[in-house]
C-alpha cells in the first residue's frame, strides 16, 4: 500500500468524522460533542497540512504548530470522552501536556535531536491514550459501546508508542498510518454508540420516573386522542380512588359519560372539544361507584399537530369535593352570620322594653292590693331574668368585640374571682381548691377570663353531686401557660362532647347553651387552646395559654 493511498483514506474518514460530530453538535448542543468537533477538526487540518507535503516541516515555527495541534487533538478527544462517562481530566495531564510543550519547543530552539523534542510528546500521548480506555472501562456503562472505545484508546496508545520504533520501517509506515487511523475512527464510533446508549437509558429512566410519578400522583392525569379511533389513550391509577372505577373500564367516550352527573354531560363535551387552559378551570360533577357524589375540577391543554391542527388533549383531574362542600358551607354560614346580626339588633331592641315591664311589675308588687298575688309576680321577675340574662350571653357570643389585653397575672384574677367561686360551691356543697404554680405574666383581658373562670366552674358544680370537688390548677408545660378546671362529675357524654361549643346546645333544664360557646370564643381571642379529658371519674379543662 502506497503512503498517499493511506494519507488520504485517512482524510475521507477525518472529513466524515467532522461532519458527523459538526451535526450531532449542532442537533444536540452538548459540550463534548463541540469538544470532539473541535478535535476532529484539528486532526483534520493536522494531516492536510502535514501528513502531504504542501508545507515544509524545516521549520520551528511550523513544527510548534504541528505539535499543538497534536497535543491540542489529544486533550479535546480525551476530555470530551471523559466528560461524557461522568469523569474529569486529571489535572496532572494538563500540566504535563504544558510542560512536555514547553520542553519541545525549548529543545528546537536549542537545535537538539529530533528525538529530544518529538519522543517526550509522543510518550505523552500514548500514555493519555491508554489511561482514557482505562478509565471508561472502570466506568459503570454496559453495551458495545464501552467496549470499543476502551480497547481502540488502549490499542491506540500502544500504537502511538510504537512509533519511534517503526517509523524507520519503510514498508510498515503506510499500514501504520493506516492502522492509526482506523483506531481513531473506532473510537469516534465507540463514543458515539456510548452517547446514544447513554441518551437512551436517561430517557428510560426520565420515562420510569415520570411514570411513577403520574402513577403516584393524587390527581388523575389523562390524554384523551381526538382523531379516530378517539378515546382515552391514558388514565392514571389514581382514577381509581377518585371514582371507584379501574382505568382500564374508563377507556371509552360513552364509559367516562356514565359516571358524569347527566347535568354536567353537556359541560364535559364542551371542555373535550375547546377546553381552557391550564389557567381556567370548570367544577363537574362525578358518581362514584359507591354511589357518592363526587366534585371534581378539570384543567386541559389541547395537543396540536405541527400544522396546528388539535390531535388529543391532556389535563388533570382534581378531587375538590371538600374545597366545595367547604365553600358551600362558608356561604351558609355567611347568610346565618346575616341572619344573627339582625337577630343581636332584635334582641338589643326587646332588652329596652323588657327593663321597663319589670320595673313596672316591681312596683305592682309592692303595692298593698296585689299582695296576694306574690308568688305570680316573683316567678314572672324570675322568667324576665332569665330571658335578660340569655340575651345578654346571646349579645356577649354575637359581638366581635375589641379585647383590652395587658399583661397581668393569671394567678392574681383567679384569686380576685376565687370568693364568687366559692360562694357558687358553698351553696351546692361543693369543695373548692386551688392549686397555683410559679407562672409568668401573661398579655390578657381580665373581665373576659373571670367571664370564662366563671362558666367553667359553674358548669363544674352544676355536673357534680353534693359532696364533690372543684380544683382549679396553673402550672407552665413547655411553651405554654395551662389552666386546668378538674370536677368529679359523671362525665360528658360523646355525643354531647362531639358537638361541644356550639350554640344552644345544652343538656341542662334551665340552661342556655351559651356558656361553652362563649368559652371558646374568650379562648380564640386569646390565641388559646380549649382541650376537655373526660370520663365517669370527672371532666378536666385545659386552657393552654401561649407564653408570648
Amino acid at each position: 500500500m502506497s503512503m498517499e493511498t493511506a494519507v488520504t483514506a485517512n482524510i475521507i474518514a477525518t472529513f466524515l468524522m467532522v461532519l458527523t460530530y459538526t451535526y450531532l453538535y449542532f442537533q444536540y448542543k452538548h459540550t463534548y460533542l463541540a469538544m470532539w468537533m473541535i478535535a476532529w477538526i484539528l486532526h483534520e487540518i493536522r494531516i492536510v497540512f502535514f501528513e502531504i507535503s504542501f508545507i515544509e516541516r524545516s521549520s520551528v515555527p511550523l513544527i510548534i504548530i504541528f505539535l499543538l495541534l497534536c497535543y491540542s487533538y489529544n486533550l479535546l478527544m480525551t476530555m470530551g470522552t471523559l466528560k461524557l462517562v461522568g469523569k474529569r481530566v486529571p489535572r496532572l495531564w494538563i500540566i504535563s501536556s504544558i510542560i512536555i510543550l514547553l520542553v519541545s519547543t525549548s529543545a528546537m530552539l536549542m537545535e537538539m535531536p529530533t528525538e529530544v523534542y518529538i519522543v517526550p510528546g509522543i510518550v505523552y500521548i500514548g500514555l493519555t491514550y491508554i489511561g482514557t480506555g482505562i478509565v471508561v472501562r472502570e466506568v459503570n456503562i454496559r453495551g458495545l459501546g464501552k467496549r470499543l472505545t476502551t480497547w481502540a484508546f488502549i490499542l491506540l496508545g500502544l500504537h502511538t508508542l510504537d512509533m519511534p520504533f517503526l517509523l524507520s520501517v519503510s514498508w510498515f509506515v503506510p499500514w501504520g498510518y493506516l492502522i492509526d487511523g482506523l483506531l481513531r475512527s473506532i473510537v469516534a464510533i465507540g463514543t458515539v454508540f456510548i452517547y446514544f446508549e447513554k441518551m437512551r437509558n436517561e430517557l428510560a429512566t426520565k420515562e420510569k420516573y415520570y411514570r411513577l410519578l403520574a402513577e403516584n400522583a393524587t390527581d388523575v392525569i389523562y390524554r384523551y386522542q381526538l382523531l379516530a379511533p378517539a378515546g382515552f389513550e391514558y388514565i392514571s391509577p389514581a382514577v381509581k380512588q377518585l371514582t371507584g372505577y379501574e382505568a382500564a373500564d374508563l377507556k371509552t367516550f360513552r364509559a367516562v359519560m356514565r359516571i358524569i352527573h347527566r347535568d354536567d354531560r353537556t359541560k364535559f363535551k364542551k371542555l373535550l372539544k375547546s377546553p381552557p387552559g391550564f389557567n381556567e378551570s370548570a367544577i363537574l360533577r362525578m358518581e362514584h361507584k359507591n354511589g357518592d357524589m363526587v366534585w371534581v375540577e378539570p384543567k386541559q391543554t389541547i395537543v396540536s399537530a405541527s400544522d396546528g391542527k388539535p390531535v388529543a388533549v391532556e389535563g388533570i383531574i382534581r378531587d375538590v369535593t371538600k374545597r366545595v362542600l367547604l365553600e358551600q358551607d362558608v356561604a351558609r354560614l355567611d347568610r346565618l352570620n346575616i341572619v344573627g346580626q339582625m337577630a343581636a339588633n332584635l334582641a338589643h331592641e326587646v332588652r329596652n322594653p323588657l327593663t321597663t315591664v319589670r320595673g313596672y311589675l316591681q312596683l305592682f308588687r309592692n303595692k298593698q292590693e296585689f299582695q296576694h298575688y306574690n308568688e305570680q309576680f316573683n316567678l314572672i321577675l324570675d322568667e324576665l331574668d332569665r330571658t335578660n340574662h340569655i340575651i345578654t350571653e346571646y349579645l356577649a357570643l354575637s359581638k366581635d368585640k375589641s379585647i383590652n389585653m395587658k399583661q397581668c397575672s393569671l394567678n392574681e384574677i383567679i384569686l380576685s374571682i376565687h370568693p364568687l367561686i366559692q360562694a357558687d360551691a358553698v351553696s351546692s356543697n361543693i369543695e373548692t381548691s386551688l392549686e397555683l404554680g410559679k407562672i409568668p405574666d401573661l398579655y390578657l383581658d381580665a373581665k373576659e377570663i373571670k367571664q370564662l373562670l366563671l362558666n367553667l366552674t359553674r358548669n363544674a358544680i352544676e355536673a357534680m353531686s353534693s359532696g364533690g370537688r372543684l380544683h382549679i390548677r396553673t402550672d407552665t408545660a413547655a411553651d405554654e401557660i395551662v389552666l386546668t378546671v378538674t370536677d368529679q362529675g359523671p362525665g360528658i357524654p360523646q355525643q354531647i362532647l362531639d358537638n361541644l361549643g356550639k350554640p344552644f346546645l345544652t343538656t341542662k333544664a334551665t340552661g342556655t347553651g351559651l356558656g361553652m360557646a362563649i368559652c371558646y370564643r374568650i379562648a380564640h381571642r386569646h390565641n388559646a387552646q380549649l382541650d376537655i379529658d373526660t370520663g365517669p371519674a370527672g371532666t378536666k379543662i385545659y386552657i393552654r395559654f401561649q407564653r408570648s
